[in-house]
């Protein structure tokens, strides 16, 4: 199964909690699009609920999420975002575009690399963070 979410500007959090709620239901979902860019009202309580939602889509291959433009997500939401994409056994595809996201820093950054670096089975990473306050991510 494939689904494609695309929003306006205008949504919430409260929105977005509402579609993860749905999301949960979908267990065998294998594609998931979400198109969130633009939205000032989501914060990282929505990135959150994203996440929650994503970790229990255990047959997911594929999953992009554009959160451009979306200023008031920070490292908070982004973590909490690689924490469930770490635990996505099956993902073999990942588009992650996070430009415009001026409060996502080298602590994301950071939390971005150690997640797509510990996912050895992606085949196809693309990680988008142009505008961002992230500089150099140092590996230890």
């Amino acid at each position: 199964m494939h689904l494609v979410v695309t929003s306006d500007i205008g949504i919430t959090d409260r929105t977005i909690k509402s579609m993860c709620a749905m999301l949960r239901s979908l267990i065998t979902l294998s594609h998931l699009d979400i198109d969130l860019r633009g939205n000032w009202g989501i914060t990282d309580s929505g990135v959150i609920d994203v996440s929650h939602g994503l970790s229990q889509l255990i047959h997911l291959i594929s999953f992009q999420i554009s959160l451009a433009a979306c200023v008031r997500v920070s490292d908070v939401g982004v973590s909490h975002l690689m924490d469930a994409i770490q635990s996505l056994q099956h993902l073999s595809r990942l588009h992650l575009k996070l430009w415009d996201c001026s409060a996502v820093t080298h602590v994301g950054g950071k939390k971005i690399w150690n997640a797509v670096r510990a996912r050895t089975s992606l085949i196809d990473v693309l990680v988008d963070v142009r505008w961002t306050n992230i500089s150099a991510v140092r590996v230890a």
